[in-house]
């Protein structure tokens, strides 16, 4: 090909992706989250989306598991909808052409807080969250709008989430969520202290609270419970300590408006008296053990594995061995707490708010692989995250190599040029359900069925 015939060849190819970023960026300036952007981000966005179009009633992203992409509606409705504290379904609305979902993980480790289906054939522009995060530099105005969506979202989930308020209708509830005040609290910190009056209605929008009386824990608070409403209910000061066992973000309704609440819904009143007494009457049974499930991070996650401790026999280490033989040592403990007829075995608690492990890597080496924490390829075995661990969960262990990195390196008489890539001899060590497997070692090995994978939320209502 001629130079000049090359020159026109480009030139042709220029104004053909000029063409179509003019109508790329056209179609996005009709959809209301786009219309007030830059051109250049418009540019950005029609350059990275891919054009995805789903069936009726398809699932797009599941509730409380991780999204890798963010969706802008092009055509087409969307439901979304989550579980409140209870385990009831609750409608946070639809979603239609201009609607942007998937924005969660931008912002915080609170995934998926709803599940999307398509409620007719939807076209929708589909984005890596990657690649926003890569960009980020270049994408401010729509960092923005994705911002105050995710706030607002975020706010509307809390709602709906606290029973008592997931009753209100929409417009309602809608009017209470622009009242409240958002706060972000340090792991440690005290929200409310004995003996003084809270300022309002606290709402736990992330992390986790626990209620400590004399020093010690009577009862769990977690994202969607509430606290100050029997202080401000019967004016008399807080019954007890309210502490964050997590990095936290709460929404706070101030008095008056609570108050104003009560008087329009009496019923109310009764709803959060009722819940108060139902928390106290468990917290009670538990109150033997209470200070141990904080000190054991039993409801920092979502699962743990448990024992039947009436089944087990007391000198079986069958699943402990099948735990070192698979991962090179152990990575579970028996001797966990125990409530009742099981114990909570000893292991990583797959934090969901706060890990302090993946807090302090360097190299952000514990990353989530589905619903559990696992150790990358990242990981140089430097340990920090053992003592950051309160739960003894990780350990740092000779990496392990396989067998034909090992026969080269003792093929390897002349360490001229190395035929493979040094790695860090030492790597951070911790249970991760087997997530790479198809079965968790401990609980296959186990002949009589002792051990099993059980949700907090099923162990621990309150």
């Amino acid at each position: 090909m001629s130079a000049k015939a090359q020159r026109t060849t480009e030139s042709l190819q220029r104004r053909l992706r000029r063409q179509a970023d003019e109508a790329r960026i056209s179609a996005l300036r009709e959809l209301s989250h786009c219309s007030s952007l830059p051109v250049a981000e418009l540019r950005w966005i029609g350059r990275h989306a891919t054009l995805r179009v789903f069936a009726a009633q398809t699932t797009i992203v599941t509730e409380r598991m991780p999204s890798d992409f963010l969706y802008i509606v092009m055509q087409g409705t969307v439901t979304a909808s989550l579980h409140d504290r209870v385990g009831r379904e609750a409608s946070l609305g639809t979603l239609r052409s201009g609607d942007v979902f998937g924005e969660g993980p931008l912002f915080g480790t609170h995934f998926g807080s709803s599940t999307l289906v398509s409620q007719s054939p939807c076209h929708l522009l589909q984005i890596p969250l990657e690649r926003i995060q890569l960009d980020a530099h270049q994408l401010t105005s729509f960092f923005a709008v994705l911002r105050t969506l995710y706030r607002q979202r975020l706010a509307q989930a809390t709602l709906l989430r606290v029973p008592f308020l997931a009753l209100l209708g929409d417009d309602e509830r809608n009017s209470v969520a622009e009242q409240l005040l958002v706060r972000d609290v340090r792991r440690g910190e005290y929200v409310v202290r004995r003996g003084n009056r809270p300022n309002g209605l606290h709402l736990i929008e992330t992390g986790q609270f626990v209620i400590e009386q004399d020093g010690h824990v009577v009862s769990h608070l977690d994202a969607g419970d509430f606290f100050g409403a029997t202080a401000l209910m019967t004016n008399e000061p807080a019954f007890g300590d309210i502490r964050a066992v997590t990095p936290c973000q709460i929404l706070t309704m101030p008095t008056l408006q609570f108050l104003g609440l009560l008087e329009r819904h009496p019923d109310m009143a009764q709803y959060i008296s009722t819940s108060i007494q139902e928390r106290s009457t468990y917290g009670a049974r538990l109150n033997t053990v209470g200070d141990a499930l904080v000190s054991h991070g039993v409801r920092r996650g979502e699962r743990v594995l448990v024992r039947d401790v009436e089944r087990c026999p007391t000198d079986c280490r069958l699943c402990v061995d099948a735990c070192a033989s698979r991962h090179g040592t152990a990575r579970i403990q028996l001797q966990g707490v125990r409530t009742e007829a099981i114990e909570i075995v000893d292991s990583c608690r797959q934090c969901r708010v706060g890990a302090e492990c993946v807090e302090v890597c360097p190299k952000n080496a514990i990353q989530w692989s589905g619903s559990v924490l696992t150790v990358t390829d990242a990981c140089d075995g430097c340990g920090l995250c053992v003592p950051a661990c309160p739960y003894g969960a990780i350990t740092v262990e000779p990496a392990v190599r396989s067998m034909l990195t090992t026969l080269q390196q003792r093929a390897q008489t002349i360490p001229i040029l190395s035929l493979v890539v040094s790695k860090p001899a030492l790597r951070a060590n911790k249970c991760d359900f087997c997530v790479s497997h198809t079965d968790m070692a401990c609980v296959s090995r186990c002949p009589i069925g002792a051990l099993r994978i059980e949700e907090v939320e099923q162990l621990f209502p309150y």
